[in-house]
């Protein structure tokens, strides 16, 4: 017994200053939120810190990260607009927080553009990397209020929730196995098409234009698109820029990305994506 004891405290001599070490270390980090600019997924984090900031800008770009390839958030963005551009995975609830926090700063633009690829218009807030990307940036009592029924209930499908924003994990890539759905519709989620209604209701209280752009799709996808139902968004105030939004697809040839949706070369096909934003 005697040896029990003294494994034990051999063990806690050792294994206490590591865990001192690590808490300290994950206190720090959520002091000053250093973790933010360094964790995997920080591109949401610098959009949401941008959107709160008053600008000149006329034009906003909204979109995922196929649209944050040409206008990334973080580096220099075109004279005529204003990037937020981050991540797919915050859904269109997200893309409707960031759209909020820009306009409660003060910000007056003439013309909101979503630059999506239309995959990430099935996101439901059921996928793997809905907790690391949506739950843990926008999870917090200051957006709540602009998070439905629909977006609540789904938010308490996901496995560990409430521990969102228990140090540890807040400030690490760490998020529990999530299974998606299975879905019943082609193309726009339930929470896709409930904020997207949102973000028409805010661009006329607010007077702006609201603009779809599609990014460039790969041909291996086209007979994917083709069989999206439109009949899903038969008679949503946004129909038929929602048909236009589709009929604009460009495609190119599936050596051009270097995965599903990511072009290799952006760069290469910069100025045709400035052309349908009217960017100079």
């Amino acid at each position: 017994m005697r040896k029990v004891y003294h494994f034990i405290g051999l063990f806690l001599l050792f294994a206490l200053p590591v865990v001192l070490f690590y808490s300290a270390k994950t206190a720090w980090a959520m002091i000053d939120d250093k973790y933010k600019s360094t964790i995997y997924g920080n591109e949401i984090y610098r959009a949401i810190e941008k959107s709160k900031k008053k600008t000149r800008y006329r034009k906003l770009i909204l979109g995922d990260s196929t649209a944050n390839q040409f206008y990334n958030s973080k580096g220099d963005n075109p004279d005529s607009a204003y990037s937020l551009t981050c991540n797919q995975a915050i859904g269109l609830v997200g893309q409707f927080i960031l759209l909020n926090n820009y306009l409660s700063a003060g910000n007056k633009p003439d013309t909101v553009y979503l630059v999506y690829t239309p995959f990430s218009f099935w996101d439901n807030l059921d996928q793997v990397f809905t907790y690391h990307y949506f739950l843990k940036p926008f999870y917090y009592d200051e957006y709540k209020p602009l998070m439905s029924e629909t977006v609540v209930q789904q938010i308490k499908k996901l496995p560990k929730y409430w521990a969102c924003h228990i140090p540890f994990i807040q400030t690490t890539a760490w998020a529990p196995n999530i299974q998606e759905e299975k879905r019943d519709y082609t193309f726009l989620s339930p929470i896709s098409k409930e904020y997207l209604t949102k973000m028409d209701s805010l661009s006329k209280s607010r007077h702006f234009k609201l603009e779809f752009v599609p990014t460039f799709v790969a041909h291996y996808w086209q007979d994917s698109v083709r069989h999206f139902r439109r009949e899903e968004f038969a008679g949503h105030p946004l129909e038929q820029k929602l048909n236009n939004y589709l009929d604009g697809i460009e495609y190119l040839d599936d050596t051009c990305f270097c995965d599903d949706v990511h072009l290799a070369c952006p760069e290469l096909y910069k100025k045709r994506i400035d052309k349908k934003l009217n960017l100079r």
